[in-house]
């Protein structure tokens, strides 16, 4: 069995691992799966991952820039592999076999050496994506329709698509998929609503719900380090933000307003001094240097932007930032020590939600909104906890009532856990009935 693995969530090296923390959480658990479902199979990938990683998964990362940079002239490779694919299926409906015409592209040769082409593209597939980087990966899609390849779209979080053009690209790829599994079901409405519907789609969960923190025996200096390791008087919370959080776009833009924070300078005045809870404020993305060493990135930017705006009003041990870097499993093991996370990437909560720990999950607070919240907040029961980033009130009586109900949530969180993982389990029956037929 020969799997090829391509989709929009591909980045140059170091993206996928250091950078967006919430797609490795994915990647991670869902090789393994993968790896189970289909023992000795070979798995090949468009998304640039590191040497390291690749040996230690026993995975193959296709080397090309055309995965990643969706410039002019990846247009025009993608323009001659359109005329190969078109000529080749021609010669082959008279019985021709010119399979030379695919050699010369390593993504066709790859399609065609594929025995299950799988994408896994997130909630980039829609208006997210560059117009430029939206048609590669559908024409990726149609060359393994040509070529009568098993095609997966699994565990994504597609749309929405505004563009009439982009409607109905989604609507021809999505519907002649073999198989299609949305990682919660507001998209599954939302493709539904647009008439993408059929028996080959199913709402399912995401593999993050697996990923394993480090282990606690490797932990011992960072939590010391952190503070994290002491008994506190008070609880912790726990703030992870972002760019999308922030009121105006685009998510990178820089420098800011001072009063874009206020939302987020107010909520840590209500924690500290009407709560009585310490507040640990943290990021769940990084960046890295040319030999992939983690570097503060733009949401380590914003964390710091904030702290200077409220100044030294707090002591050190009420209010503070992690003085470290730090790996997704590092920073799973980290979140496990706070009794409440309020969290502005979704993948950040997801990190403290399977683990029992009661989580708010911050909205975007400009467009391009996304869907994909209100369907993992649903999947884990939390649906009154999704909250607008530009409402302080709502942020401040939500925090609120998790706070104060913590414990009753995080019982209903360890009930509702082993559903999210059956659901994530799903994609990979689907994958193995696609490839097998069913038993």
């Amino acid at each position: 069995m020969k799997i090829l693995i391509v989709g929009l969530t591909s980045t140059a090296i170091g993206g996928m691992e250091f950078h967006n923390l919430g797609n490795y959480i994915i990647m991670e658990p869902l090789i393994e799966e993968l790896q189970n479902t289909f023992p000795g199979a070979e798995i090949r990938t468009s998304i640039q991952m590191s040497d390291d990683y690749c040996r230690k998964w026993n995975i193959v990362s296709l080397r090309d820039k055309r995965f990643f940079r969706y410039k002019f002239t990846t247009g025009l490779r993608t323009i001659a592999d359109i005329f190969k694919v078109s000529l080749w299926k021609v010669f082959s409906c008279v019985g021709l076999k010119l399979d030379g015409l695919l050699q010369s592209s390593l993504l066709l040769r790859e399609i065609k050496d594929a025995d299950l082409v799988i994408d896994f593209s997130g909630d980039v597939y829609g208006d997210n994506a560059h117009y430029r980087a939206f048609l590669e990966a559908n024409a990726r899609l149609w060359f393994a329709m040509v070529m009568k390849k098993k095609i997966a779209m699994i565990i994504g979080s597609p749309g929405p698509f505004k563009s009439a053009w982009r409607k109905i690209i989604a609507k021809y790829i999505l519907r002649n998929v073999d198989l299609l599994t949305n990682r919660e079901a507001v998209s599954t409405e939302l493709l539904a609503d647009m008439g993408i519907t059929g028996e080959h789609i199913y709402s399912t969960a995401c593999p993050s719900v697996l990923f394993r923190k480090e282990p606690d025996e490797n932990m011992v200096q960072i939590l010391e380090t952190e503070g994290l390791n002491q008994v506190r008087q008070r609880p912790l919370v726990g703030l992870i933000l972002c760019g999308w959080n922030m009121p105006v776009g685009p998510y990178n833009r820089w420098p800011r307003e001072d009063v874009e924070y206020s939302s987020f300078v107010e909520l840590v005045r209500y924690l500290i001094e009407e709560k009585n809870v310490d507040v640990c404020l943290m990021s769940h993305q990084n960046g890295t240097d040319d030999e992939m060493r983690l570097q503060p990135a733009n949401d380590h930017k914003l964390i710091a932007r904030l702290m200077e705006i409220i100044g030294n009003k707090y002591p050190e041990d009420r209010l503070f930032t992690l003085k470290g870097l730090y790996t997704a499993a590092q920073s799973k093991a980290i979140i496990s020590h706070f009794d409440i996370l309020v969290s502005g990437r979704i993948h950040g909560a997801v990190q403290g939600l399977s683990q029992g720990i009661p989580s708010v999950i911050i909205d975007y607070g400009h467009e391009p909104k996304a869907h994909k919240l209100k369907g993992f907040a649903r999947i884990y029961d939390v649906e009154d906890f999704v909250v607008d980033p530009t409402n302080a009130d709502q942020l401040k009586e939500t925090v609120s009532k998790v706070l104060e109900n913590r414990g009753e949530i995080a019982e209903g969180l360890e009930k509702r856990i082993p559903l999210v993982k059956e659901l994530t389990m799903k994609n990979f029956t689907l994958l193995h009935e696609l490839a097998y037929g069913k038993a």
